[in-house]
């Protein structure tokens, strides 16, 4: 059977589905003891804690890493003394259940001395610092591409609020220090390689002496890399001696977990006719009161989105980025991109508005006509015929009707060689590895240090390697998520199907020319006429033995057949493909594969209510060479819906005194199975000439279009171009906008 292609069903389900899924809640280890969290409850304040527990004074000297940023406050595993965010964790309790440490919790005595909070980020540039040791404006940068020309200038501004990554699982770790034996820890985190290493540098600890395992995960979307769990967890184990489980509640995740980015634009389009020239964008971004250990990569990331699929002639970018008293933003789903997506898409619809074209017309006159394309960014767009793409969405929608929106969006796959630019040092560190072996019996297991978080992974895996061995997939096991495993960097970036099943194949196909030596010694034939179909070995058409004897013959008869190595294993550890680091004009290829999500939607506003209503939703996409389109449609669906919450809905605010406004999903709308409309999906393959299997990223862009395609289609159903345009757009918004258009009317 051809298992790469085929939309085959996921072997994890049946576990799931009978309950047996092991997720960090569910383990159990002896003398256990259960973490509670004692948070601020005010966005700035001086504290003291009279109750026994563990507070800043057991960490003095153990600071959360960032990895990236060139300055940027010290973040103490828990403060000393004063709190800088709502939510921020400023001691820690201990129960021999979890109902135990919340009562503890409950008893703890504290002295609270509230600040002034700094919460707007034009305030905040003025503003005394918040931390004594770095300025507000932590970080200011520009960055010019192309060559400048002056046009038509059609100029607006975005405000995209910060929104909750909000998987069905949050946060979780049990962790389990022994002074003797090392540091094991148990969490649901994306890159535990990364985390490993920030855990000996938090600590002091030799890396070799961390352990970090990941279990079944519920959800990800950038909110699993987030370390302040894990380091919590971590820190109580050195203190009690004991091991010790922190499970992050709904409302500790909503309130003080990453976000997604905070951001002001001001943009300028350039342009002559339809013809887009160029951009001039000024972004003030709000990183909370601290910088998570990613930033400021989502920053970095949207530049090349800025210029997008067009064949633009420069794009300036004039960034600055403050501190203030809220929870820390980071690497939402998309790194940062879905912002520029929307700053880009909608005033290329506004200009086509503009000068009296569709908005596929505008977008046809700007589009790369070929690839590769060396964008003037430094972005190697790989393989993909941008026009063919927007023209295939255009026959799915009624070009000629009112309330149409469109967005076209490069998928970024793998790589972040983009922190060179910040970061001087020439390093790449984005490779996978992937250990096959084939044991005794025929049965192959598959290890890797990455994992995956519920999008089907150990199916793909098995496809490859079953469909490269020749085996069946049942004979197939794969094991993800320990650091103990292969090198690698983790679960992020839409890099799985770009380095990681890469990896994989490479691997295999090591090991199937290591399986066709041993079946040259054992059959005297020439090794390269050796082939595996169906569990069998085969030379053209004449049947030699099945896999599973071939195997036996390679660890029980490999002395008699002359054999140098004993067994069917093989190893492979790639780098993310196309990957360079930034030149002396700050050029720097983006990503290693770049794939298409054009989206096209239809909808109906109602000017009594204010509401949004999806009559169509079209998903163009071309990830290149799907593995099973089965998982990929699953990937479209689930992230375009997640667009859409981020669209309409999902807003994660802050009242006068820097207290969040939404602590639970009655509050924070999430979108809800009613409101989701039923998506068309398309597909365009294009294979990327850089991976062994011509796949690209696809997890993301599903995600990163939504918001786009809805603002666009709601300034065409009012029939005019918004000045500001904010995210989610709500009701309350809408109907503000329509008295508008009616004042101009």
């Amino acid at each position: 059977m051809k298992y790469i292609g085929s939309p085959v069903r996921r072997v994890e389900d049946p576990r799931f589905v009978k309950g047996r899924g092991r997720y960090v809640d569910d383990l159990w280890l002896p003398g256990m003891l259960h973490l509670a969290v004692l948070r601020s409850p005010y966005a700035r304040a001086r504290f003291k804690v009279f109750t026994d527990a563990i507070t800043g004074e057991h960490a003095k000297d153990f600071v959360s890493p960032n990895f990236f940023a060139p300055l940027y406050p010290k973040e103490r595993v828990l403060p000393l003394g004063q709190a800088s965010y709502y939510g921020e964790p400023v001691a820690l309790v201990l129960g021999r259940d979890p109902y135990e440490a919340r009562d503890a919790l409950d008893d703890l005595e504290v002295e609270w001395d509230p600040l002034p909070p700094v919460l707007d980020p034009e305030e905040a540039l003025n503003a005394d610092p918040i931390h004594p040791d770095v300025p507000n404006l932590v970080y200011r940068d520009q960055f010019f591409y192309g060559e400048f020309r002056e046009g038509d200038k059609l100029e607006k501004s975005f405000r995209y609020n910060r929104q909750s990554p909000s998987p069905i699982e949050p946060n979780a770790v049990v962790a389990d220090y022994d002074p003797h034996g090392g540091l094991t820890v148990y969490a649901n985190t994306q890159v535990p390689q990364v985390f490993r290493t920030a855990l000996a540098v938090t600590f002091g600890l030799p890396r070799s002496r961390v352990t970090l395992k990941v279990p079944d995960s519920g959800g990800g979307f950038g909110g699993k890399i987030f370390i302040k769990p894990i380091l919590l967890a971590t820190l109580a184990s050195m203190v009690s001696g004991r091991p010790v489980k922190y499970v992050e509640t709904r409302t500790e995740h909503l309130v003080a977990a990453v976000h997604g980015p905070d951001r002001r634009y001001r943009a300028v389009l350039h342009h002559s006719g339809e013809k887009v020239l160029g951009l001039e964008v000024e972004l003030l971004e709000d990183f909370g009161a601290y910088l998570h250990t990613y930033q400021p990569l989502p920053v970095l990331r949207q530049i090349y989105h800025l210029a997008g699929a067009y064949d633009v002639k420069f794009v300036s970018l004039r960034v600055k980025g403050v501190l203030t008293n809220k929870a820390p933003t980071g690497p939402y789903r998309g790194l940062g991109i879905p912002p520029a997506v929307l700053v880009l898409e909608n005033l290329v619809s506004s200009l086509a508005r503009k000068v009296g074209v569709d908005q596929f017309q505008v977008r046809e006159s700007n589009l790369i006509r070929r690839t590769p394309f060396n964008s003037i960014t430094g972005a190697v767009y790989d393989s993909g015929d941008y026009l063919e793409s927007l023209r295939r969405l255009a026959r799915e929608v009624d070009r000629g009707r009112r309330g149409l929106g469109v967005a076209f969006a490069l998928e970024p796959g793998s790589s972040l060689a983009f922190q060179t630019l910040v970061v001087k040092s020439p390093r790449t560190p984005y490779y996978e590895g992937a250990y096959v072996k084939m044991d005794s019996s025929g049965e192959v297991v598959v290890t890797m240090s990455t994992n995956s978080m519920g999008t089907g992974h150990e199916t793909a895996i098995s496809q490859v390697v079953a469909d490269t061995l020749g085996v069946d997939m049942d004979s197939v096991l794969v094991r993800l998520g320990d650091s103990d495993g292969p090198p690698g960097t983790g679960f992020y970036g839409s890099r799985f199907s770009v380095v990681s099943i890469s990896a994989v194949y490479v691997a295999a196909l090591k090991l199937r020319e290591r399986m066709r030596t041993v079946a040259s010694k054992l059959f005297n034939v020439e090794a390269s006429q050796v082939e595996f179909r169906d569990g069998t070995v085969y030379v053209g058409s004449r049947k030699l033995s099945t896999v599973r004897e071939l195997a036996n013959a390679a660890y029980n008869r490999s002395h008699f057949l002359g054999l140098e190595e004993v067994g069917l294993e093989a190893s492979a550890v790639i780098n993310s493909p196309n990957v360079n680091v930034a030149d002396e004009s700050r050029r720097v290829n983006f990503s290693s594969t770049y794939g298409v999500n054009a989206h096209a939607v239809l909808v109906d506003v109602d000017e009594d209510t204010g509401e949004v209503r999806i009559l169509k939703y079209v998903v163009l996409s071309d990830c290149g060479n799907m593995i099973n389109p089965a998982l990929v449609d699953g990937q479209l669906t689930g992230g375009t819906v997640m667009g859409l919450g981020a669209a309409l809905s999902e807003k994660v605010t802050y009242d006068g005194e820097g207290i969040p406004m939404g602590t639970n999903f009655s509050d924070y709308r999430i979108p809800r199975a009613a409101e989701v409309p039923r998506l068309s999906l398309i597909h365009q393959v294009s294979p990327s000439p850089f991976t062994p299997l011509g796949t690209k990223g696809v997890a993301e862009g599903g995600a990163t279009v939504p918001p786009a395609a809805l603002i666009n289609a709601v300034e065409d159903a009012l029939g005019t171009s918004f000045d500001r345009v904010e995210i989610p757009l709500t009701r309350e918004q809408v109907l503000a906008l329509l008295e508008k258009s009616k004042s101009r009317r």
